[in-house]
């Protein structure tokens, strides 16, 4: 037990009311609802995560399946400004996160029959249900972190960050089943040749979204009846998903929901303005905005153009599942240690490498196309962007949480905002151009945000005299001056 601490909690709140004490039970139920939460995202984005990779590949005519990927994208950003704090204020964070994930269903099911008329709906309500889904999820663990914390009278950062490196080791491995499913279901055929020279010519960088098929030709690319496979195993995991929250997370109510609420008192639209108008006075915020479009332009690259132009293109559909495991692998292994390898040598030299192997993966694939006897270098790139994958989503998340104490349900939307942003503009590029100019444009952009990441460190620097600025880890906080 840890004795009274210093909490700044009601006395009516029921973990400061009594004994105020902290009990083993109470941390065991801290960890189930974190595992509860990864547990339920992993089920639901095994399905969605799975099924989006495999749009340019099931969907090409016309470029449909993507399309559909940049309205969810689209929709997200317009739900960012309004839609998460109605749902949270309304439902409570734990039924948002029901409603929302239930919400996901209907995109996997519209893959039993993907038309334009079927699509386009379903994207736009998964479109609406995400902003709201993630920022309930962010909700939840900073606001138990930070009501733990406060109780137990440690650092919240600390605790945040764990929370967030475990969801995410979780979640990650949606790559790892679902690529499993999909390597199993879509098993190369016996017919399936090795592409010629000329067809090679059109892969790799030189891949451009093929134009629209004839009415003849529904029954080329993968055959139906695999398509039916995968939307039923898939709609099967998404609804796993919400079940499982619905039924074994505890509400938040538990760590200071309704207290946190009644503090607040203000709209969605005046929480909305409040935080862009903090942000616009904020260096370190404005710095980072790049670095968060970045994280959607590479996962928005690697799940529709990457898959596309350098695994169907070359190599078949087949080998998309099994090169997608190594990368989800490696990002949900890489998401749990980043965090113990950070707390030891520091934010610079991790965030470095992950600049280092993208950049560098790209220039190596601007200037190379596999073929089937070299397809072994696609599993080597798949694990040097896992990585990189890691650091952006744990340290950026968490991130935004420590800048935005007690203001989570606007400071996450504008987290999703940016990062769909870049998701959006991986697929409208990559859906309109020759995938080499877009390849060129994240060289070029990810040079821009690391930049805008060395500068918040620089600043750091000649505020306190040395590097100690960390994102959320080791104990070291994120100092932020309100109106730089």
């Amino acid at each position: 037990m840890i004795e009274k601490a210093d909490t700044g909690l009601p006395e009516s709140d029921p973990l400061v009311a009594g004994l105020n004490t902290w009990t083993r039970q109470d941390e065991l139920q801290m960890w189930k609802n974190v595992g509860v939460i990864g547990l339920g995202f992993m089920f639901l984005f095994t399905a969605f995560q799975n099924m989006a990779a495999l749009q340019s590949s099931l969907n090409p005519s016309a470029g449909i399946g993507v399309y559909t990927l940049a309205i969810i994208y689209a929709t997200i950003i317009l739900s960012c400004f309004f839609l998460p704090t109605i749902f949270i204020k309304t439902l409570k964070v734990k039924l948002s996160l029901v409603v929302c994930q239930a919400m996901y269903t209907l995109y996997i099911a519209a893959q039993f029959y993907p038309k334009w008329g079927t699509l386009i709906p379903s994207s736009i309500l998964l479109g609406l249900a995400a902003a709201p889904m993630w920022s309930a999820k962010c909700t939840y663990l900073s606001q138990m972190g930070t009501y733990v914390a406060k109780v137990k009278g440690t650092t919240s950062e600390v605790l945040i960050n764990r929370f967030f490196g475990i969801f995410f080791c979780m979640f990650q491995t949606w790559g790892i089943w679902g690529n499993i499913v999909t390597a199993t279901v879509l098993a190369p055929k016996e017919d399936w040749h090795v592409p010629t020279d000329d067809e090679l010519a059109k892969c790799g960088a030189n891949y451009r979204v093929p134009p629209p098929k004839d009415s003849g030709d529904d029954e080329e690319g993968v055959p139906k009846h695999q398509v039916y496979m995968l939307a039923g195993i898939y709609l099967v995991f998404a609804i796993i998903g919400p079940t499982i929250i619905f039924f074994f997370l505890d509400p938040l109510s538990k760590y200071g929901e309704d207290e946190r609420k009644e503090q607040k008192g203000k709209s969605g639209l005046q929480l909305l303005l409040a935080t862009f108008s903090h942000f616009a006075k904020n260096k370190y915020q404005m710095l980072i905005m790049p670095l968060t479009i970045w994280s959607g332009l590479e996962q928005g690259w690697l799940g529709a153009s990457f898959t596309a132009a350098y695994i169907t293109c070359p190599i078949g559909v087949h080998n998309i599942g099994y090169i997608i495991i190594v990368y989800a692998s490696t990002d949900a292994i890489c998401s749990f240690l980043f965090g113990w390898i950070l707390k030891r040598i520091g934010r610079i030299p991790v965030f470095t490498m992950a600049a280092i192997f993208n950049m560098g993966v790209m220039l190596v694939l601007l200037h190379w196309t596999p073929t089937v006897a070299h397809k072994g270098y696609l599993y080597l790139f798949a694990v040097l962007w896992g990585m990189g994958d890691a650091v952006w989503q744990t340290q950026i998340n968490a991130f935004y949480g420590v800048i935005f104490p007690g203001q989570e349900e606007p400071a996450f939307p504008i987290y999703r905002l940016w990062e769909s942003l870049g998701f959006l503009a991986a697929y409208l590029i990559g859906n309109n151009t020759e995938l080499s100019l877009f390849m060129w444009i994240l060289v070029a952009w990810l040079a821009v945000s690391f930049v805008g990441y060395l500068v918040i460190e620089l600043l750091e620097y000649r505020r306190t005299g040395h590097f100690s600025i960390y994102l959320c880890n080791g104990g070291k906080t994120v100092t932020v001056e309100q109106d730089q």
